[in-house]
């Protein structure tokens, strides 16, 4: 299994302030998200892990990580146009990820459970088949940036997406609508993301220096 991470947002509603940068229980938001990522994908033949595709500013990306904490398997990817949104940065993902096969974990990089919502998903994801995925459902809430996807039908989706020019600004129930989805309930509030100020706080989260 392979994963792609989206940290391309513009953060309108914390005023611009990266949601990616956010610190909990020391470590960026986003380099806890690679983390989680990571502790669930099996190991692939030629490397320890399966590949990462972190979409974002790459400069960013690369100081919100931190100085020597770019893991193995990691490629760093912005989506073009830059800032269009998470269909666009699905879509960049899995570019990098180019030549996988099977499934990818799918994660917005402001959850903060991220370990556990990843745990959960990946649990659910083996009773599936193989052209079915799984998405996070909580407090009845689908949450399309935490799930995992069967690559292939997910590819074909994203294909048609850019040949109809429907990419740029789209949302990612758009690309997802033809694959077989299972639902997956998870505790209450444990796919919740950071949109807020409120909801940092919620969460012991503080402006990033």
């Amino acid at each position: 299994m392979q994963a792609v991470i989206l940290a391309g947002g513009l953060s309108r509603r914390l005023g611009g302030v990266p949601k990616a940068g956010l610190r909990v229980g020391g470590a960026t938001l986003l380099l806890r998200t690679v983390r989680a990522a990571q502790a669930v994908t099996p190991a692939g033949a030629g490397c320890a892990r399966g590949r990462t595709a972190v979409v974002g500013p790459v400069e960013l990306v690369e100081r919100w990580l931190g100085p020597g904490a770019r893991p193995p398997g990691l490629a760093l990817v912005q989506e073009d146009p830059p800032f269009s949104g998470p269909a666009a940065g699905l879509a960049a993902g899995l570019g990098a990820l180019d030549g996988a096969r099977g499934r990818v974990l799918v994660l917005a990089c402001d959850m903060p459970d991220a370990g556990r919502l990843a745990a959960l998903l990946a649990e659910a994801a083996t009773a599936c088949g193989e052209a079915e995925g799984v998405m996070a459902v909580d407090g009845g809430r689908r949450q399309p940036l935490a799930a995992i996807y069967p690559l292939a039908p997910l590819r074909a989706s994203v294909d048609a997406a850019r040949a109809a020019h429907r990419l740029v600004n789209a949302s990612v129930f758009s690309l997802v609508a033809s694959v077989s989805i299972r639902e997956c309930a998870v505790p209450a509030g444990l796919a919740a993301d950071i949109d807020t100020w409120d909801d940092a706080r919620l969460h012991g989260i503080g402006a990033p220096d």
